[in-house]
């Protein structure tokens, strides 16, 4: 295989886009990069839904996500959610935006707020109060009564965010403004009015304060993207949730290294079918099989991601399972296919707030293809609606210490694609790689991807690869790659004095003076004099790894920091924990938790008409001992049946659709209440699962645990 590495002479453009900082701070975007004084940045954005999060925990969910190398916070603003009643506004609890964005000021956590007015987000009417969607005017269109509601909602926002843009030293870096507009859920009859309307939009959110370096728009599946006004964003996921069968679906292309990837089955169970006449044909359950080309307007910017699938939100019909290999492997074809913003949808799951007048999910009921959880929104992300982490989040943050140690390297790399590619993502043979390499430095970095979702690829030994530049070769070697493997190896990478040629090993930080790798095979490493200062570890170490200032630390629980201090949540009684200083030593300490004591029974209570059909009703009962010294207390819900449901105070809490997954709830945010009730409705046919599920319709066995938190180090 071999790769022709030569310079595009394409040098980066300014764009017309930028803002300052209160500190100074100057914020600009190129036709290939964002920048920050200066400099190439390569951030990595997360979304959590404030108003899907119970408020006291925001700032621990923050620093989690932080701790996985989350470098922007982004987050939906959903109108039904502040303004259910026309008139009725509600900002308080789980809705206090304010105080949302003082957590992220207070944590200095750049924030991207996507304010609609429509959004998606699997809420209820994509976010639109059920008034205004029966309000008999033209949504998502320049009608002066959809205007008028739009601005005094935003206006409502506005008050909210007073003080928060970046400019006047709040977190706020980012506006995104509508969502999938152009071909999801109405649209104007031609793409002059969607653009008259984004640019319309644009100035009415600058006229009340939303004055910030970057407006973005969604821009797949041919939505409209303001040139030269917004930056276009694009997204992908492993699997269609929305879609409107029950079978598997075919090989994805989210696999294969592809530039300007643009996935137009994102919305497909909204979308359009545009012809570029500008005549529309509606086709709800339309999933395109060909990839659509990026508009020329949105090619003329970076290659920005907002969506990439952090998990996947299940439906009442389809029930996939995001594996971790496919989240790792999704990202890392989006970085070597150029991506210099990696964006998340969703990084943090959580939980739909209680609404007034309805439940606030999407469902048949509202017009939609789909009914979903009326409370959960979990999306089997990389922290769950539990709190609990998902195997996916260290799996990501072995990309994301790469990323926070040569963002301005990689940045400003230019991608190559092999001329040996997969014939299609059912080639399960052929290497799939890319290089970026960057001109100013001479570092360069190998990307491979060795996995395919449900498929097993074949692996391959001693692989190698030959770079052609104009004037010399590189011949990249002896690199074992397993089934299911992804890299990222470095060449020409310097470590401090030395030169490191080549390895076989990926890479994952620096550390002072050292470079860390890992591999599970064994590594070797090629210099052109000196050797350098190197760690190897092996791929479990690697996943968790954390990384904090100047130490390196690697423990099978979570840990953060908070305020200079590193803490660690486990549920164990002690974790063993390996941590690396500058010197390049590993080290070793016993960390010990202060468990309680805690059990939980079930009685059998009985069948009844649930709100979802007949169901069998269990109480529970928790019984926990000195609750004051517990992080948490999850019970683990072992059920055989197609859905379930927590009533507290007979009130509806918490639901769950099988997926084959354990059913782990949080009892922190129901204070830890010592009865709850819950519901198990039957096994239903014509229900897509990924992982193997028993039929029935009853609830096996309860667990519960707890998890503490301590100080590991100040």
């Amino acid at each position: 295989m071999q790769f022709r590495i030569a310079k595009t002479g394409h040098e980066p453009a300014l764009l017309h886009m930028s803002g300052k900082a209160k500190n100074g701070d100057l914020y600009e975007v190129t036709s290939r990069y964002l920048m920050k004084n200066k400099k190439p940045i390569l951030p990595i954005m997360g979304e959590l839904h404030f108003s899907r999060w119970h408020p006291d925990e925001w700032r621990e969910a923050i620093l989690k996500m932080r701790a996985g190398g989350i470098t922007i916070v982004s987050t939906y603003v959903f109108w039904i959610h502040h303004e259910e009643k026309e008139g009725e506004w509600d900002f308080a609890g789980s809705r206090d935006l304010r105080r949302f964005l003082e957590v992220c000021r207070r944590l200095e956590m750049p924030v991207w707020l996507r304010i609609g007015p429509w959004n998606h987000g699997e809420c209820r009417n994509g976010g639109f109060p059920d008034w205004l969607v029966q309000g008999g005017f033209r949504l998502r269109e320049n009608d002066p009564q959809y205007l008028h509601h739009v601005r005094r909602y935003w206006t409502k926002l506005a008050e909210q965010a007073e003080g928060m843009m970046v400019k006047d030293g709040g977190p706020v870096i980012g506006i995104q403004i509508e969502n999938e507009y152009g071909h999801c859920y109405q649209r104007p009859k031609t793409e002059a009015e969607g653009l008259e309307h984004l640019q319309t939009l644009k100035q009415m959110a600058q006229g009340l304060g939303f004055i910030t370096p970057y407006y973005t728009v969604t821009a797949w599946g041919g939505a409209y993207v303001l040139a030269g006004e917004t930056l276009p964003v694009y997204g992908g996921y492993v699997d269609a949730p929305w879609a409107q069968h029950t079978e598997e679906l075919p090989a994805s292309e989210q696999f294969l290294f592809i530039p300007f990837h643009d996935d137009v089955k994102i919305g497909a169970d909204l979308a359009e079918a545009i012809d570029r006449t500008g005549s529309v044909q509606a086709q709800p359950n339309a999933e395109p099989q060909q990839q659509a080309q990026p508009q020329a307007s949105a090619q003329a910017g970076p290659y920005l991601t907002a969506e990439l699938g952090g998990g996947l939100q299940v439906t009442a019909h389809r029930r996939p399972y995001p594996y971790p290999e496919d989240t790792e492997a999704q990202a890392l074809c989006a970085l070597g296919s150029g991506a210099n913003l990696i964006g998340y949808y969703m990084y943090h799951g959580g939980y739909n707030p209680e609404g007034r007048y309805s439940t606030l999910q999407e469902s048949k009921a509202t017009g939609y293809h789909n009914d979903l959880p009326v409370k959960s929104y979990d999306f089997q992300a990389c922290i769950r609606e539990s709190g609990l982490l998902n195997a996916s989040y260290g799996k990501l943050k072995k990309l994301h210490l790469f990323l926070k140690d040569f963002q301005e390297t990689l940045a400003q790399a230019e991608v190559y694609l092999p001329d040996i590619r997969p014939k299609s993502p059912e080639d399960l043979e052929t290497v799939r790689a890319a290089v970026r390499h960057n001109y100013e430095t001479g570092e360069g970095f190998l990307f491979i991807n060795n996995h395919q979702r449900k498929r097993t690829m074949k692996a391959h030994k001693n692989w190698s690869c030959v770079l052609a530049f104009d004037h010399e070769t590189i011949t990249l070697e002896n690199i074992d790659i397993d089934p299911g493997e992804c890299l990222v190896i470095p060449y020409n990478l310097r470590i401090g004095s030395a030169l490191l040629l080549r390895t076989n090993a990926s890479f994952l930080c620096r550390l002072g003076e050292y470079c860390v790798f890992y591999t599970d095979h064994t590594p070797w490493y090629h210099y052109a004099r000196e050797a350098g200062c190197v760690i190897t570890l092996n791929k479990w170490e690697a996943e968790r790894a954390y990384k904090f200032g100047s130490r390196l630390i690697i423990a099978d629980c979570v840990l953060y920091e908070d305020d200079g201090e590193i803490y660690a949540v486990s549920s164990k009684p002690e974790e063993e924990i390996i941590y690396y200083g500058p010197d390049g030593l590993r080290r070793s300490k016993t960390v010990r938790f202060k468990q309680v004591e805690c059990d939980a029974s079930f009685t059998y209570l009985g069948e009844a008409n649930g709100e979802n059909g007949r169901c069998r009703k269990y109480q529970v009962r928790i019984n926990a001992r000195n609750r004051d010294q517990v992080h948490d207390l999850f019970l683990q819900i072992d059920y055989h049946g197609d859905r379930a449901e927590v009533y507290h105070e007979g009130k509806l809490v918490a639901d769950w659709f099988t997926t084959g997954e354990q059913w782990h709830l949080a009892l922190k945010r129901f204070n830890y209440c010592s009865e709850l009730e819950l519901w198990v409705y039957p096994s239903r046919e014509n229900v897509y699962y990924d992982l193997p599920v028993k039929n029935g319709w009853s609830l096996e066995k309860i667990n519960i645990f707890s998890c503490a938190k301590t100080k590991v180090f100040a």
